[in-house]
């Protein structure tokens, strides 16, 4: 089969067939854009962008099957006492972000959307977030589906623990969890392959493991940890296939790309570092029709995503104004830049190991500015986001994506400090325990440098407390209303992900046959949630609220307050003429 591949490669043609290729996927994506509306296209999407996942998912398990051989030569190399060391580094890793940090939502309502989404490719097939959904006797009827503006990689990953499991927003939580444990390994991975150290590659996984909003965000059910995992994974694919030279690398490389291209909006920054690690380690590579040929499928896959962006653009993304502006520069400039120095949410113990490791490393030099190229775009991306400040509500999640190059530089800086002070220490005998004792002494340090933030990472803290508040009252209430009922509620994703039915309030104004129905339908067991955006400053959320109560009956089933808040649910009849 390689030799025939070989052949074809080798074939005259090929180069043209392959630039056709290329160009029919390009003409795929005009087509779209000129033949069909934005609302048209995310119709499209909304089935397309499924399978898509779908069959690139497989494919990816594939190409790690195809990737055995250097699986059990991992499993070899590891077979002693520092294999052993490194599980104790997942395990640990995995035991901070389980039983030291606790699992809550911090941004709201966007994690019970990610996970709504999750549900309706779990069982309608469809991408995108339900305003208004029923069950009957255990079967999900997903009515109203929108478009998320989102991409769709996280919500397929909820998706496949609903499918194996259940729908249960507690999976979503459980692989964020996963994703950072095996994240560290990742970190392991690409430091081995760039430096060959045992001693680097293990300090930074364990930095990575010691950032502490790696572990908060890491028992969230944001997209985040799952984009800073994917694009490190695609990261030590290049690492591979630059190293090696193997198609299967390659292949892997391939499927990879374009499915970490799918966490979040800023994910599609790995493709052009991916160029620029191929430019700086091996140019002639880009004369390999290998390279063109496997490229040719991950933009198949890419193809969704770039009609994605099309589809979304013009989203105002809760700006009233500019989104992306030089005037946004000085201030997340600032904030950004010392989220790193100050030691107050970042460990500067980490932040001085990775500059210690840029700068004065022997070796790795082309590697090391591949590693500050890493870093650079998916932390200056934000400094022209509106909402792109570490100190803007829960936007320090945005930082995710920068860690793992600076946990990487941060391993190689450790490995210069015990490098230097070994050697210093070396005259005289027992070189080998003095050695040991440098390395023991380095780990030790940065195993206490974090203990000073043990406080935050344990801390919910009064960020968005009116919304978790909500959040957890209206997981009260509906214990206390029949099974067949229906809320009118502004979040109808967190009541669907508890199996309750809901419809979006504003059905209540626009929809009044609608109403009818469902109080025939459910015997008049039709309810509105008061809920947190009615007591917002907001004037279309206040004036939404006041239309409800304006125009139906509102008997108190439970009510809730929290400080000057009031939360509710209230059984509604229409108001006599």
């Amino acid at each position: 089969m390689k030799n025939r591949a070989d052949k074809s490669f080798r074939f005259r043609f090929y180069p043209l067939f392959l630039v056709a290729g290329y160009l029919c996927l390009l003409g795929i994506d005009v087509y779209l854009i000129d033949s069909f509306s934005k609302d048209q296209i995310t119709t499209i999407l909304k089935k397309w962008v499924p399978l898509s996942l779908k069959i690139n998912c497989f494919l990816l398990i594939i190409a790690v099957l195809i990737c055995f051989k250097d699986l059990s030569h991992l499993f070899k190399k590891f077979s002693n006492r520092y294999g052993l060391f490194l599980i104790i580094l997942f395990l640990f890793a995995l035991a901070l972000v389980t039983f030291i940090t606790p699992s809550t939502h911090r941004i709201y309502y966007d994690e019970d959307i990610y996970a709504n989404v999750g549900q309706n490719m779990a069982l309608s097939g469809e991408t995108g977030f339900c305003n208004y959904g029923t069950f009957e006797y255990g079967e999900y009827f997903p009515h109203w589906i929108s478009y998320n503006k989102e991409p769709s990689g996280w919500p397929f990953l909820i998706s496949l623990g609903f499918k194996v499991f259940g729908t249960n927003e507690a999976y979503a939580f459980a692989i964020n969890n996963l994703l950072l444990a095996f994240g560290v390994l990742v970190v392991f991975f690409i430091t081995w392959n760039i430096t060959g150290s045992y001693f680097r590659s293990y300090a930074a996984g364990l930095a990575f493991c010691l950032i502490p909003h790696n572990l908060i965000w890491s028992n969230t059910a944001a997209a985040e940890p799952s984009a800073a995992f994917f694009a490190g994974l695609a990261v030590l694919a290049v690492v591979l296939y630059l190293k090696h030279g193997e198609s299967r690398h390659l292949f892997f490389l391939s499927l990879i790309i374009p499915f970490s291209c799918q966490m979040r909006p800023e994910s599609s920054l790995i493709i052009p570092w991916a160029v620029l690690a191929v430019l700086c380690i091996s140019p002639k590579t880009f004369l390999d029709r290998r390279l063109w040929s496997f490229g040719f499928i991950a933009l198949i896959f890419l193809v969704p995503q770039l009609v994605h962006f099309y589809g979304v653009s013009g989203h105002s993304w809760g700006a009233q104004g500019s989104k992306f502006s030089l005037e946004f520069l000085e201030n997340n400039l600032n904030t950004n830049g010392l989220y790193y120095l100050n030691n107050q949410f970042f460990p500067f113990l980490i932040t001085a190991f990775a500059a210690i490791g840029l700068l004065f490393s022997r070796k790795f030099f082309r590697w090391r500015l591949l590693l500050l190229f890493w870093f650079l775009p998916f932390w200056g991306i934000f400094l022209f986001f509106y909402a792109g400040s570490y100190k803007y509500g829960a936007d320090v999640r945005f930082a995710l994506v920068s860690f793992m190059p600076i946990a990487i530089l941060a391993g190689m800086g450790g490995g210069v400090l015990r490098d230097t002070i070994a050697n210093l220490a070396a005259r005289g005998t027992n070189q080998g325990q003095k050695r040991t004792a440098v390395t023991t002494l380095i780990i030790l340090l940065m195993l206490f440098s974090f203990v000073d933030f043990l406080p935050l990472v344990r801390r919910i803290g009064q960020e968005a407390w009116g919304a978790r508040k909500d959040h957890a009252y209206a997981k009260e209430f509906i214990q206390q209303i029949p099974d067949r009922s229906i809320v009118l509620t502004q979040n109808p994703t967190m009541f669907l992900l508890w199996g309750q039915n809901a419809i979006q309030t504003y059905a209540g104004v626009n929809n009044p046959d609608l109403i009818k129905d469902l109080m025939k339908r459910y015997q008049g067991h039709v309810y509105f949630h008061y809920n947190y955006w009615c007591n917002t400053m907001n004037k279309r959320n206040q004036n939404l609220c006041r239309s409800i109560r304006d125009r139906y009956n509102l008997e108190e089933i439970a009510t809730a307050r929290e400080q000057d808040y009031e939360y509710g649910l209230y059984r509604m009849t229409f108001k006599e003429k």
